[in-house]
């Protein structure tokens, strides 16, 4: 007789036997901070607080806007131009905080633009990690430019058993701007075409809210057909319907008013559906991410219309292995609906005035070698509104939302993942409409067009560190000592970590440029570690860096040891008082005669931070240096005299 064992109850027993469960999660898991400045020449971002930051966090750095559009008066009104890093992003460390001001550890990938809305996200960590109830974002800020992202990273699993859950946190649909009569009278006599209007208007000559998207409002132009990049256009004067939102798929147009008789306001110019984003990115060449845009409203003026709908954010998740439990991922665009005006409609959308365009579809990123279980990825677009309920009257229903991306690692697209990314479809005339000529209609109202799931994700990769780690959980210590034979490292961790698949030592010779010289495999049951470097007779102080590879393959990084395989010069030595240095240190030069010295400090770039003229004494010379400029970090001094130098690190640490 056969046993069954269903796939939940397998998943019980595997995370009872081998613990890969790990924890279990729900809620927000990221927090976010708005980026004020990035200084891609220090490697570092500065940020509104810092509070709540630590040294050795993963995080994220993610550009929404920035984009430039065409803002003439005719059809190409809210074309790309120009992407500039609108959607640019990347993973890094956290290697120092000094203030509000946040080193990070790798070099920037990206070049970012504080004005274009740029955000720094924690990535929470785990060796395996259970999804057990709903995880969400923080949605989507417009004015402090953070939220809307889901990222997570595990050494070991990502297992699936609740939903993660973005929906309608990506760009904002276009607000609800009701135009009474009076003093928003229209005129039978003129249909409003304009591409871009502002607030206040007067007479009919109005529109509704664009959708929000890569490219910033301009001034005096956020109303009205036109649409803003991948946000969809408002409907015009009278009663037209938004566009929708685009992703990789466009936005579809909203609809147009009919039925009406000669003597009424027409409503012919309805939104711009939202701009394709798919030849901006989504690529390995091109590596950009994008929220889905925002809805543009409909034309409002009774009090009876529909807002466009927000657009869907982001999850991106890193594994070894994700496996499907249940849990679904979730990053649609949304349906416009109005909780609030006469509105009659049960379902809260339009009623005698016009609908708004769905928000687009976000995106869903798998970066796992290995994806099991069923797993439903949904980054589809919002379906337009629908208009008219219970009047005589066929206002302008909303445009569809293009479709989002589920994009997934490796060259096949992994047959246990459902995906998701169908444009939404347009609103109709309600069928509860009163006049039967149009009841059902488009009013030419368009579907939003499909977007992708694609395979060949990698993640964007740094040219290398930029400074060193001062904290690590893992490493007790790292040192290096001449022997007979060369110079001995040895490095203990605090505990066995099974998810360190092995350690790389690296040699300098100018404690900037490091070359690795010899790669040692990781023991799940050891913590003491020793290597003998015996390659070549180096003269001076070499400098020696262990780095070490986790399961994902991404590296940390040790402090930097000095080693001198031959004697100090005898015409000075100095030493630095204290180590590790506050804001301010006693610099002790020792010299046999008098002579010009030049004291410079670097960081493990290379760059010079401070550099300061030395007239020494024979014997004893002591000068005062202020290091209170520098971020808390690794440093090294190097003094020069005559064409002699001597090198010593030291590591500046925050103000107690």
């Amino acid at each position: 007789m056969k046993t069954l064992v269903t796939i939940p109850r397998l998943l019980l027993l595997v995370c009872i036997y081998s613990n890969v469960c790990g924890q279990s999660v729900s809620g927000i898991l990221n927090t976010y901070y708005q980026v004020t400045a990035v200084n891609t020449t220090s490697n570092t971002v500065t940020v509104d607080n810092s509070s709540g930051l630590s040294i050795g966090q993963g995080i994220l750095i993610l550009q929404a806007k920035g984009a430039a559009i065409s803002t003439a008066s005719d059809p190409t009104y809210g074309n790309i131009s120009a992407l500039n890093s609108a959607g640019a992003y990347e993973f890094n460390t956290i290697c120092s905080i000094n203030g509000n001001d946040v080193w990070l550890k790798d070099q920037f990938v990206n070049a970012y633009n504080a004005a274009g809305q740029v955000q720094l996200v924690t990535i929470p960590s785990y060796s395996s990690v259970t999804i057990g109830g709903t995880v969400t974002a923080a949605p989507w800020d417009p004015v402090t430019g953070k939220g809307g992202v889901v990222v997570l990273k595990a050494a070991g699993t990502i297992i699936l058993n609740a939903d993660i859950d973005v929906s309608g946190q990506g760009f904002q649909g276009g607000a609800l701007v009701n135009y009474p009569t009076p003093a928003y009278d229209c005129s039978a006599a003129d249909n409003v075409s304009n591409y871009f209007l502002s607030l206040p208007a007067s007479g009919n000559i109005t529109g509704g809210k664009k959708g929000e998207g890569i490219a910033a409002y301009v001034p005096n132009q956020e109303y009205a057909r036109g649409k803003l990049a991948n946000g969809g256009g408002g409907g015009n004067n009278a009663n037209a319907g938004g566009g929708g939102g685009g992703n990789y798929g466009a936005g579809g147009v909203g609809g147009k008013r009919a039925g009406e008789s000669l003597f009424n306001c027409h409503g012919q110019y309805p939104g711009v559906g939202g701009s394709s984003l798919s030849a901006y990115g989504y690529s390995a060449g091109n590596n950009r991410i994008f929220f889905g845009g925002g809805g543009g409203s409909g034309h409002e003026n009774n009090d009876a219309g529909t807002p466009g709908g927000n657009g869907g954010g982001m999850i991106i998740l890193s594994a070894t292995t994700i496996i499907g439990g249940g849990g679904r991922l979730l990053a649609d665009g949304l349906t416009p609906v109005n909780m609030s005006g006469i509105n009659r409609d049960p379902n809260h959308e339009a009623d005698g005035d016009g609908a708004g365009g769905g928000g687009a579809g976000g995106v869903i990123i798998l970066n796992a070698p290995t994806i099991t279980g069923a797993i439903t990825a949904e980054a589809a677009g919002g379906r337009g509104s629908n208009s008219s309920y219970g009047v005589k009257d066929c206002t302008g229903p909303g445009g569809g939302g293009g479709g989002g991306l589920v994009w997934t690692a490796g060259a096949v697209f992994p047959a246990t993942v459902t995906a998701t990314v169908n444009g939404g479809t347009n609103g109709i005339v309600n069928l509860a409409n009163l006049l039967a000529t149009c009841t059902g209609s488009a009013n030419g109202a368009t579907p939003g067009a499909a977007g992708l799931a694609r395979t060949g994700y990698i993640s964007p990769v740094s040219a290398g560190p930029s400074c060193t780690v001062l904290a690590s959980p893992e490493l007790k210590y790292f040192t290096g000592d001449l022997s007979a034979i060369g110079v001995l490292l040895r490095w203990e961790l605090f505990s066995p970590a099974p998810d360190i698949r092995s350690f790389l030592i690296q040699r300098s010779a100018d404690h900037v440029h490091f070359t690795e010289i010899a790669a040692l495999s990781a023991f799940q049951d050891s913590v003491m570690y020793r290597y003998t470097d015996v390659a070549e007779n180096f003269e001076g102080d070499i400098y020696y860096r262990l780095a070490w590879r986790h399961g994902q393959g991404e590296l940390s990084y040790s402090g930097i040891v000095a080693v001198n395989r031959s004697p100090a010069p005898t015409e000075f030595s100095f030493r630095l008082q204290p180590n590790p240095v506050t804001d301010n240190a006693m610099l002790v030069v020792s010299s046999l005669r008098e002579g010009n010295a030049v004291a410079r400090v670097y960081n493990a770039q290379g760059q010079v931070l401070l550099t300061a003229g030395l007239t020494l004494h024979k014997g004893v010379n002591s000068f005062p240096l202020s290091m209170g400029t520098l971020a808390a970090a690794g440093y090294f001094l190097a003094v020069d005299m005559e064409g002699r130098r001597q090198v010593r690190s030291f590591i500046r640490r925050a103000g107690f």
